[in-house]
């Protein structure tokens, strides 16, 4: 499938399409993206990886893989069945044994993307390494953040209630699968067209804390 008009940059993982980037910026934390696969625009989100990691375990390949995870695992509908690839492919990402940080985040973010969709959280489709960071691929949702809504005009009460029950409807469904949400900033709070709020960052919150040296995974059940 041909790219969109607008994607003319950097093309990760063989798949997402970026737009170019302004001349003063040369790294992306969070932007929108073409999926050349399906069609479709998403959200992609850097992790960005220290660099004696990065330089030690990504090669230079284009991404690595995630053991365990099944092909199509979280893929839009319609996209190729591609997303989390088995095995690492020869000459595209290697990884030392000896120093497992950027696999244990990758499976951590990996695992956080794998609780069930629900209309008051985001769904994440990929994640991947590529060069220097973990890359998140997303949902694009119509919304604004709620940082964003703050800096126009201060909420009502009834209002400020309204996106608070949300935001618990959020967190019970992450914790009910084991999880503890530790990302709920006005920025991972986003406020859709529709009026509802949506939490997101927790696939990033997951990576972030396993680079630190952490392990986010929800203990095993009984």
């Amino acid at each position: 499938m041909e790219d969109h008009a607008g994607y003319a940059g950097r093309l990760l993982a063989d798949r997402y399409r970026l737009p170019p980037p302004p001349a003063e910026e040369y790294a992306y934390a969070e932007s929108l993206a073409w999926d050349t696969a399906s069609g479709q625009e998403v959200l992609v989100r850097q992790v960005p990886l220290p660099e004696v990691v990065d330089a030690e375990v990504v090669d230079e390949g284009r991404y690595a893989a995630v053991p365990g995870a099944p092909d199509g695992a979280g893929q839009p509908h319609g996209s190729s069945p591609r997303l989390f690839e088995q095995g690492v492919p020869p000459g595209r990402a290697t990884r030392r044994p000896a120093d497992p940080v950027v696999r244990r985040a990758v499976e951590a973010a990996v695992a956080a993307s794998r609780i069930p969709d629900h209309p008051r959280l985001d769904q994440v489709f990929d994640v991947f390494v590529e060069g220097d960071g973990l890359w998140i691929v997303s949902e694009l949702v119509p919304a604004h953040s709620l940082a964003a809504l703050l800096a126009e005009r201060p909420l009502g009460a009834h209002r400020a209630a309204e996106i608070a029950a949300d935001v618990l409807a959020a967190l019970r469904v992450v914790h009910a699968h084991g999880w503890a949400h530790r990302n709920v900033t006005a920025r991972t709070v986003l406020i859709c067209e529709d009026g509802r709020a949506l939490l997101t960052g927790l696939a990033v919150g997951a990576a972030e804390e396993a680079l630190c040296g952490y392990d986010p995974l929800p203990e095993p059940g009984p």
